[in-house]
């Protein structure tokens, strides 16, 4: 009887200690995972974008609705250096030969949506223009982009805005691409752009800059 006894306080004893490595082990093994889910322990995240590469890209039309985000995460935008800043701008308005007081009350857009903007920075109605993008409007539709391509200065083109863009493994837009013109991009850790400064200058040069 005291051998038996003996016995299940040895069998007890060891499913005990048994037990207690099990939840040791795991809760190593949980603060290890809970360091890479916890944002403010975990190390950089690489990170990868769409984007369209505006040399291949013909504005056919078809990011505006193959996207699965409505609209389309696809956006048109204007490079301010390379814009000619005209008093008509091809992306803008079609018919070219409107008189420079009538463009915004009777000059037919190029954009279906209105979403090309016109701003007077100098020099009265036949002075010198900034043309920008609507994003609240854009559908990613590629007009004004076609339209500068063919005869402006190709300063507009299409873009995947990252904070739009949902970031598929497959993207529908790049699947049916005719000219293989989109491309998943590395872009680096995701550090939201923090410690560039710790990277490039010295704290003396931070001081300096205000950082």
């Amino acid at each position: 009887m005291t051998e038996k006894k003996n016995w299940d306080r040895r069998s007890f004893l060891r499913k005990a200690g048994q037990a207690t490595c099990t939840l040791a082990l795991g809760g190593i093994a949980y603060r290890i995972v809970g360091q890479h889910l916890d944002e403010e322990t975990a190390g950089p995240r690489s990170r990868y974008v769409w984007q369209i590469d505006p040399d291949k890209c013909t504005n056919c039309g078809k990011c505006e609705t193959a996207c699965v985000r409505t609209p389309s995460a696809v956006k048109a935008v204007n490079d301010q250096k390379k814009c000619s800043c005209c008093v008509v701008c091809y992306g803008h308005i079609k018919n070219k030969q409107i008189e420079s007081e009538k463009i915004m009350s009777d000059g037919e857009r190029v954009c279906p949506h209105d979403a090309v903007t016109r701003k007077n920075f100098s020099g009265g109605k036949d002075g010198y223009f900034i043309y920008d993008i609507d994003h609240d409007k854009c559908t990613g539709c590629g007009k004004c982009a076609e339209a500068c391509t063919d005869k402006g200065t190709k300063s507009m083109f299409l873009i995947i805005r990252p904070d739009l863009c949902l970031n598929c493994n497959s993207c529908d837009i790049a699947r049916i691409c005719p000219e293989d013109a989109i491309d998943r991009l590395y872009i680096g850790p995701e550090d939201d752009f923090k410690g560039i400064y710790e990277l490039e200058y010295g704290q003396n040069d931070m001081n300096e800059y205000g950082a």
